[in-house]
């Protein structure tokens, strides 16, 4: 295993710790250093590599996801192309267990939410219908959209009187859903979906992944709501961007990614501190900004302006100096 450790250090540089009974060794943080400016490192030993289990983990800037991440995404990340095949070779039997153990993870059985129905599928005569048509319909969604996303409602059972947005993975399994209250008395707006073993986390997985064209223009919106009328978007589900997704973008992504979160003075913030996230690696310059008006989000843009209005902000986007970072 100390093989392994010797293809670490060719780009992560020599390790602060090394308990070769445990299979751990301590680097620099290559992200936290690039946050600081400091590109030799920043002398802290942050970053935990368990090589015989084939996981690592920085107890500074990945403390708060309590997880692990895959010592194969550390090497494409920030190895180069000969330290990844090296590591191929070296370790074979530890990649195809591990591999197979995240497969296992992932593979829970999303299923829809009970009495769920798609509104392109549906008529008028179907119970609760029209209460859930007036509201897609007054937050400006065509048919076009919601047949395109599959979006539904529901009428019974515990995710009752909801709208839903799913999302659908590479092969075109459903893999989450969004479900919205649209009875402004309910104190739960939003409900995560269930599954056979245990409910899916957003952090597992890219929101409609089939749908996006990785060789343009990605933006990052901050609602599923923002999606469907955002042309190449991705939701966050939130303000922060997953490791999943973060990795993804870095390895796939060839056009430009604009961050578009919400209006308003903290939205701002978070979105400055994701552009810098983002500015790195095999991002680096492509990254662009939208800023929008406090309390305005893109779906309320949509629902005021329809396609022209979301033209019209997305054009906004530009790139940040650097001193302002």
């Amino acid at each position: 295993m100390s093989m392994i450790v010797n293809i670490l250090e060719n780009f992560l540089g020599t390790p602060s710790s090394h308990y070769e009974g445990k299979s751990q060794v301590a680097f620099d943080c290559p992200m936290c250093a690039q946050d600081k400016g400091l590109y030799d490192g920043d002398g802290r030993g942050n970053l935990a590599v368990n090589y015989k289990q084939g996981v690592y983990k920085c107890w500074s800037c990945w403390e708060r996801n309590n997880m692990y991440g895959s010592l194969l995404w550390l090497i494409q990340k920030y190895g180069n192309e000969q330290h990844y095949k090296d590591y191929l070779l070296i370790a074979p039997k530890l990649i195809h267990d591990r591999h197979k153990k995240e497969i296992d993870e992932v593979i829970i059985k999303v299923k829809y939410p009970e009495s769920y129905k798609e509104f392109s599928k549906s008529t008028p005569y179907h119970t609760q219908y029209g209460e859930a048509s007036r509201y897609v319909k007054g937050r400006g969604l065509p048919d076009s959209i919601l047949k395109r996303f599959k979006i539904g409602f529901t009428c019974d059972g515990r995710r009752r009187e909801r709208i839903i947005i799913p999302s659908y993975d590479m092969n075109g399994e459903l893999n989450y859903y969004i479900a919205r209250s649209w009875n402004k008395w309910n104190k739960a707006k939003y409900m995560n979906p269930e599954s056979d073993v245990e409910a899916k986390s957003k952090q597992d997985i890219i929101f409609n992944e089939g749908l996006i064209n990785w060789d343009s223009t990605i933006y990052l919106v901050e609602g599923a709501f923002d999606h469907i009328v955002t042309p190449n978007s991705i939701p966050l589900l939130g303000k922060f961007i997953s490791e999943v997704l973060f990795d993804t973008l870095q390895s796939r992504a060839k056009g430009d990614i604009v961050i578009v979160l919400d209006g308003g003075a903290e939205e701002k913030r978070d979105a400055l501190l994701l552009y810098k996230r983002l500015n790195t690696l095999n991002l680096y310059n492509r990254i662009k900004i939208v800023y929008l008006l406090d309390k305005f989000d893109l779906s309320l843009i949509y629902e005021k302006s329809g396609p022209k209005g979301i033209i019209t902000t997305l054009k906004t986007a530009h790139k940040l100096q650097e001193s302002r970072l």
